[in-house]
C-alpha cells in the first residue's frame, strides 16, 4: 500500500501514544488526521467522541458506523481502523492507562448534555498528570473508566456487519455500497457475479445478512453522511441514494433508526 508523506507522519505518531506515561491522561480535539491509518492498536484504553461528522470502525471483525454526538469505547489492545466519507470530520480522542477493573469490550454508548461537558471540560486540559493535578486526574481518570457504566449503549447506528473473509461476498457487498443509487434487486446483482437469485440468497443467509436489509442499511448510512456534511437536504438525497420517493426513504429511515428523517436531524 502505498503512502503520502502525510500518512506516513500519521504512521510514525502511533508509537508515541504508547509512550504516554501510566500517570498521564491525554486528550485532543482533531480531525482527519486521526483516520485512514493502518488496523493498529494501542497499549492504553482509547475513547473518540464524534464532534461531527460520521465515522466508520473496523473492530472485532465487524464494521460499525457511528455519527455525531456518540462515543465510542476502545479497550487497549484491540485492533482497530477509522475511516469516514465526510468532507469535514471533528473528533474528541482520549488515551489513558486503565487497571484490570476498567471494562475490557468494544462499545458505542450515546451520550447525553452532562458527559458532553465533562468530556470538554476534561479536553480542555489536554495531558492531565495525576502528580501535577491529583483532583482533576482523578476526577478524568474515574469519569472516563465509568463511560460504559453510565452512557447506554446505541441502537442505531451502531448495528454492525461483520467483515466477511469470503473474497466472493465480500466483492458482491462492495459493489452494493458503491451502486446504491440504482435500482438494485438481487437479480441484477446475481447476474453482475455470475450466479443465481437463489444461489446468492444463499450465500448471504449462510452469513446471516440479508440483502434487502444490507442494501437499505446502506442507503441510509449514506444518507446520514451526505446531510451530515450540508450538501443536499432530505428530499434531494432520498433520490440521491437510490429511494424513489421521499416517501419510501421516510419509511425505511424509521424502520432502521427508529426515526422519521426529520426527527432524527433535528436532534
Amino acid at each position: 500500500m502505498q503512502f503520502t508523506p502525510d500518512d506516513i507522519s500519521k504512521e510514525k505518531r502511533l508509537p508515541l501514544i504508547d509512550r504516554i506515561p501510566d500517570c498521564e491522561i491525554l486528550t485532543k480535539v482533531t480531525g482527519r488526521e486521526e483516520i485512514n491509518l493502518n488496523p493498529h492498536s494501542h497499549n492504553r484504553h482509547q475513547i473518540i467522541y464524534i464532534l461531527s461528522g460520521t465515522l466508520h470502525i473496523e473492530a472485532g471483525g465487524k464494521n460499525h458506523f457511528v455519527t455525531e454526538r456518540h462515543l465510542v469505547w476502545i479497550p487497549e489492545g484491540t485492533v482497530h481502523r477509522l475511516s469516514s466519507n465526510n468532507r469535514q470530520i471533528s473528533l474528541l480522542v482520549g488515551y489513558f492507562h486503565a487497571d484490570s477493573k476498567a471494562d475490557d469490550s468494544f462499545g458505542i454508548f450515546r451520550t447525553d448534555e452532562m458527559t458532553a461537558r465533562n468530556l470538554d471540560f476534561i479536553s480542555c486540559r489536554r495531558r492531565i498528570n495525576m502528580h501535577k493535578s491529583p483532583e482533576i486526574y482523578s476526577f478524568a481518570y474515574g469519569f472516563l473508566c465509568a463511560i460504559p457504566h453510565i452512557c447506554k449503549k446505541a441502537t442505531f447506528p451502531a448495528q454492525s456487519f461483520i467483515i466477511t473473509d469470503d473474497s466472493r461476498l465480500s466483492a458482491i457487498l462492495e459493489y452494493i455500497k458503491s451502486n446504491i443509487s440504482q435500482d438494485l434487486t438481487i437479480e441484477q446483482v446475481a447476474s453482475r457475479f455470475g450466479l443465481s437469485a437463489r444461489s446468492l440468497t444463499r450465500i448471504f443467509t449462510n452469513s446471516n445478512i440479508r440483502f434487502l436489509h444490507y442494501l437499505n442499511y446502506q442507503r441510509v448510512v449514506r444518507a446520514i453522511e451526505i446531510i451530515s456534511d450540508g450538501a443536499m437536504n432530505i428530499e434531494q438525497t432520498a433520490y440521491e441514494v437510490g429511494f424513489n420517493s421521499p416517501n419510501s426513504f421516510s419509511r425505511v429511515f424509521k424502520q432502521i433508526t427508529g426515526e422519521s428523517p426529520s426527527g432524527y436531524f433535528r436532534k
